[in-house]
């Protein structure tokens, strides 16, 4: 998910998507296709965003009309990047078709144009003006608290059960809230809060994680940023200078 200013969503569009496909093959050369992700069924309306040409019924019959649909099905299934309709302004948004979490990509990302000489660092940045923050949502569920439980089991597993007694890392819950009255900040963190083993504690200034939570329309979307201050709240133009 990508932040940009209202009314600029069109040019974030293609900058990220740009973006996406030139770094992918950088970044991650071994990286491959997949078409599913999550197991089971999202119950979240995945919008494309890309324009589709309209099929002329006056001059395709039935069986041409199949085939297109089938060969769109195709090649919908081949894309590395699916653009979703977040339906909230300012943001822009892609699900990963690919091997790679959207963490693992934004980080190294954001290392790899932090580390470049000064001035293709400046060329590039400014191939992504419009955009602002890279948050990487590797977990997506529904926007209720069942929903948000069930998915943070996953998180939970995946990143606070170990073998260690005891732990240094301490954690800390930043929720965000767009066009969505059903749900409330305050209601978020008390279905996540109680999941966080108690080992890790509370440090709402310097956390070595954030668990940010975001709700956008219908969605919700959960990510476990490392050094979240430090990279700037994952605002990739502020990183890098």
């Amino acid at each position: 998910m990508v932040s940009c200013n209202v009314n600029a969503e069109t040019r974030a569009l293609g900058q990220v998507s740009t973006c996406l496909e030139t770094y992918i093959n950088i970044l991650f050369p071994g990286h491959e296709s997949t078409w599913t992700r999550f197991e089971g069924k999202l119950d979240i309306d995945e919008i494309d965003i890309e324009e589709t040409e309209e099929i002329e019924k006056t001059d395709t019959t039935e069986k041409d009309v199949k085939e297109e649909i089938k060969q769109n099905e195709i090649e919908r299934k081949e894309k590395k990047f699916q653009a979703i309709d977040a339906a909230c302004g300012g943001l822009v948004f892609y699900r990963f078709r690919i091997n790679v979490k959207p963490t693992e990509f934004v980080i190294k990302l954001m290392d790899y144009m932090k580390a470049l000489p000064d001035k293709e660092r400046e060329q590039e940045l400014g191939k992504i003006r419009h955009c602002s923050r890279w948050i990487p949502l590797d977990y997506i569920c529904p926007a209720t608290t069942e929903r948000i439980k069930a998915c943070f089991e996953r998180v939970r597993a995946d990143y606070f059960e170990n073998d260690q007694e005891t732990t240094e890392d301490t954690v800390a819950i930043i929720t965000e809230n767009r066009n969505n009255i059903m749900i409330t900040k305050a209601e978020i963190i008390q279905t996540i809060a109680p999941l966080i083993p108690p080992k890790y504690k509370i440090n709402l200034s310097k956390p070595t994680y954030v668990i940010l939570v975001t709700v956008f329309k219908s969605a919700c979307g959960i990510a476990v940023l490392k050094d979240y201050y430090e990279r700037k709240k994952y605002n990739l133009i502020a990183y890098c200078k």
